[in-house]
């Protein structure tokens, strides 16, 4: 284990307690929707499998998206009694594969020959969503606050092609940032947390390259999610925490891992002639999920009343909280610790609401962030009591170039993949469920041969390629030391928990039969097929025939097949029959 320089002065410190320390053991996604419907499913289905609807307070694709609000005074309020704030300019519906589907149970029984509409988690940018005006109609700033939170990993949109028209992104992030200060704004980025999803050595250095593009970008504060706290504690605090050389942006009132002192309950910034205070909590509802001993826990509301206190007695006038909690207890802790002014909170799914919402019985208004780090918003800070603050969602489009240097933090994540290997990753090679190994796509071709020629002929075949020698728009990074990436572009692989099988995909040189998304992947490992239908073992006429079937993967269940790669993530608007056509093929010659 090597700890940074700047640690060093604390070892005795963590030495201590190091027999408590809990080790935690794409760039794209680490794991399912938080809904827990599966990957690849539509909200339309889901609701026909049981799955929880998603909280309609969490959409807004009804709405024109970007459009900048001005906060002030109540100007109406809705049927459910809710206060409206603000106007919004009524739009032209969206066609029906860009809405999002709000509510599970609002789909019809038979919609089999109508476009589905999309759930909220699918990541595909509506064209407003990728020519966004942003705040044109503001004045001047005294400061401006960028939101952000849930990226789960998401580092950048997961998906393999299409990205112009995905959202979300630390390379395009870091864009939008630079275009906001380019207009003289004093800009003040913070994050509700949830950087990864997963535990384990790439998470973990998914967790430090996105804490070193947070430095880049000039982040202030951020809350620590229930997620990155499932990382190994002492890795979090050589990455995340603060000491009296470095200040991480990370903080947090009322959670502390190891002691309290890595981890400030607070940060004060000036700009602009503001005074601005801001906090972090990790919500109730989150306790029961700490899994380490090393992670202390305090009740959120006896912690933020000493912090709030001590923000108006620093003369702060302009206090705000980074809420790791469900929409309904980020509200609740501003009705109970007065004196906020906003919330940002990590509640809800999908994209967030147009608008701030006004909680009752505080002075605070709460934004959300949406999921999978699609969206931003920007929250600016004015001297008027008529309307002290203005908000804007944005959606992380392509309208936002890659930006260079998050590009090289980039290849440097992948490098410390290459460099750990699968191994140093943590990963073992499995048995397949079935007990058999693979053999490769060339041994099917012997006797499939026009449907090994179908295959050479579609991406599938060039799958391994396109991450060896990427050539679109991703920057030219290879991935193929990228679990994440190389469980859907080779052969051999679990493509939902990223491990590898036995005798699957190593790498291009040592398991060339291995390259490319092959039959076997679909039709499972071949091994007993082919070894008894070329002779070299002895089966009855019985058992040639079993080995035989065990190979088929009929129609009916090969849409289900697909969806473990052409999920919500890589193909948001999949449909088997028109991807089948591209593929189809079928059994010997």
């Amino acid at each position: 284990m090597h700890l940074r320089h700047s640690y060093w002065h604390r070892f005795p410190q963590l030495i201590g307690v190091l027999g408590l320390v809990t080790f935690g053991g794409c760039l794209g996604s680490d794991s399912k929707p938080p809904d827990g419907s599966p990957r690849g499913v539509s909200a339309v289905e889901a609701g026909n499998s049981g799955a929880p609807p998603v909280p309609s307070a969490s959409v807004a694709s009804e709405k024109q998206p970007g459009a900048a609000v001005p906060i002030g005074p109540p100007e109406s309020v809705d049927d459910d009694g809710r206060v409206v704030l603000g106007t919004e300019p009524e739009v032209a519906e969206a066609p029906v594969a860009e809405q999002v589907v709000s509510n599970a149970t609002n789909a019809t029984p038979d919609n089999s020959k109508a476009p589905k509409a999309l759930s909220v988690e699918a990541n595909v940018a509506t064209a407003a969503e990728r020519n966004q005006t942003i705040a044109v109609d503001w004045p001047m700033p005294q400061a401006v606050l960028f939101v952000s939170g849930q990226q789960h990993g998401y580092i950048e949109p997961c998906g393999c092609t299409g990205l112009e028209n995905q959202k979300g992104g630390l390379i395009r992030r870091d864009t939008l940032l630079k275009d906001l200060r380019e207009r003289g704004w004093e800009i003040i980025p913070v994050d509700v947390g949830n950087q990864v999803r997963r535990i384990g050595r790439q998470p973990e250095l998914k967790f430090q390259s996105t804490v070193e593009a947070f430095r880049t970008m000039g982040y202030r504060a951020a809350a620590l999610g229930i997620d990155d706290l499932r990382l190994s504690s002492i890795e979090l605090i050589q990455m995340a925490g603060s000491d009296g050389l470095n200040e991480s942006p990370f903080l947090s009132a009322n959670v502390s891992v190891i002691d309290e002192s890595f981890f400030p309950s607070l940060r004060i910034i000036e700009a602009g002639g503001r005074k601005i205070g801001i906090t972090a909590v990790l919500g109730k509802e989150h306790e029961s999920e700490i899994q380490s001993r090393d992670i202390l826990y305090f009740d959120a509301v006896e912690k933020l009343k000493p912090v709030v206190q001590q923000l108006e007695q620093e003369g702060c006038d302009f206090k705000v909280l980074l809420a790791h909690a469900s929409i309904e207890e980020s509200a609740e802790l501003a009705r109970q610790v007065p004196g906020f002014d906003l919330v940002v909170t990590a509640g809800g799914f999908g994209e967030p609401t147009l608008t701030p919402e006004k909680i009752e019985g505080s002075q605070a208004v709460m934004v959300q962030v949406g999921t999978k780090g699609m969206y931003g918003g920007i929250v600016g800070i004015y001297a008027d009591a008529e309307q002290p603050i203005r908000y804007q969602k944005i959606a992380i489009s392509s309208q936002f170039k890659d930006s260079q240097r998050m590009l090289e933090e980039f290849a440097r994540y992948q490098q410390r993949l290459a460099d750990a290997g699968f191994e140093g990753l943590g990963l073992t090679f499995t048995a397949h469920p079935t007990g058999r190994t693979f053999v490769g796509s060339e041994a099917c071709g012997d006797c499939h041969s026009t449907a090994f020629e179908i295959w050479q002929e579609t991406p599938h075949f060039h799958a391994t390629t396109s991450i060896v020698e990427p050539d679109n728009d991703r920057g030219g990074i290879p991935r193929h030391h990228d679990p994440e990436c190389i469980s859907c572009h080779a052969t051999g692989w679990n493509p939902q928990k990223y491990y590898p099988y036995e005798t699957g995909f190593i790498s291009p040189e040592e398991t060339p039969l291995m390259n490319g998304s092959g039959c076997e992947n679909c039709h499972g490992p071949g091994s007993e097929h082919v070894a008894a239908e070329l002779g070299e073992i002895d089966v009855t006429s019985d058992r040639l025939k079993e080995l035989q079937q065990q190979m088929i993967l009929p129609l009916d269940k090969a849409r289900d097949k697909c969806l473990e790669c052409h999920d919500l993530d890589n193909s948001p608007d999949f449909h088997f029959d028109e991807y089948w056509e591209q593929v189809k093929h079928y059994g010997k010659d």
